[in-house]
């Protein structure tokens, strides 16, 4: 089982739909806001909590993921991952101070996810680093075409992140066993 952290703004719904519709594609995605409950797909656990400013006592090695604006709890787990936005400095001083593994999501080519080009319907994210899986496999940097689905570009390149960390794109990189 895997953990995950969405931080950030309760009615920005968009990462938490992503999740709950790619993700039941491949794993039991365990879907947890306020007092809704949603277990859709089978397969490997993930439980997911979607929180405006979670309480993560108690949590062991969660990934973390902010929303575009999210505030930070001032120490996060030890062994924690967090996916955060590169152009909020509060976000990567709060993962810093924590010692978490942070995967910084931008618009610079010197972030670790960011993207190369975009058209009406489609960005293609890019990977400028490589990044290693929660399965332990190195991911080498890559482009991935992704569709918009009425996204924003920052809430793509987060999701993006979070499957190159389950190692999850449908067997074209490999997946989490």
């Amino acid at each position: 089982m895997t953990e995950i952290v969405v931080i950030g703004d309760e009615h920005d719904t968009a990462l938490g739909r992503l999740i709950k519709e790619t993700l039941s594609m491949t794993y039991r995605v365990l879907y947890i806001k306020g007092n809704c409950f949603s277990d859709s797909g089978s397969g490997y656990e993930l439980v997911v909590h979607d929180c405006p400013s979670p309480r993560l006592e108690g949590l062991r090695s969660p990934v973390i993921v902010a929303k575009r604006n999210a505030s930070l709890p001032c120490s996060l787990p030890d062994g924690s991952t967090a996916i955060v936005n590169a152009d909020r400095h509060d976000q990567l001083d709060a993962v810093q101070r924590s010692g978490a593994f942070a995967v910084e999501c931008g618009i610079s080519p010197t972030s670790t996810v960011s993207f190369s080009s975009e058209s009406d319907d489609t960005v293609v994210i890019s990977l400028n680093r490589s990044l290693r899986a929660l399965s332990g496999r190195e991911i080498q940097p890559l482009e991935i075409p992704v569709t918009k689905n009425g996204s924003d570009i920052y809430t793509l390149m987060s999701f993006t992140a979070l499957r190159l960390l389950l190692d999850d794109f449908e067997s074209e990189l490999g997946r989490l066993i």
